[in-house]
């Protein structure tokens, strides 16, 4: 009777994990979608129109009259920042967008202080030093 009942326990303990165990290869976690872009400054051409350094204000100098920003919902960009082209991939996480440089694997970062359809106003900073950037859409 030990030995059936022993028997039994032992089936029933088998047949118990031999369930529980394929149904996690069936069933694997789920994996979290990508979350969307936020597309709102994408397939723009904006173009620099103020710089602000140390609260003043001004036209963009010799060095920065070209320059450019554009971003496309696929997470590629294209800008001229100091006279010098950078093109890489971005990502934005609240008012931030993070950038990062194809060719010289440099990551920079845009502070967003404002945006509308007309006009994005970014904020650079390096180190102690914050560059308000005014951008216009064309």
């Amino acid at each position: 009777m030990k030995t059936l009942l022993s028997f039994l326990f032992s089936a029933l303990a088998f047949a118990a994990s031999a369930q529980t165990a394929p149904a996690k290869k069936m069933y694997p976690k789920t994996v979290k979608a990508p979350a969307p872009r936020d597309t709102s400054l994408c397939n723009k051409n904006w173009v620099l129109i103020a710089v602000e350094e140390w609260a003043v204000e001004a036209k963009p100098n010799k060095k920065q009259a070209d320059d450019y920003l554009k971003m496309t919902g696929d997470g590629k960009f294209k800008m001229k920042r100091n006279g010098e082209d950078k093109a890489g991939t971005w990502t934005k996480t609240g008012q931030y967008i993070f950038f990062t440089d194809d060719a010289s694997k440099e990551k920079f970062n845009y502070k967003v202080e404002s945006a509308d359809a007309k006009t994005l106003k970014a904020d650079y900073h390096v180190s102690d030093m914050h560059t308000l950037f005014t951008y216009e859409a064309r």
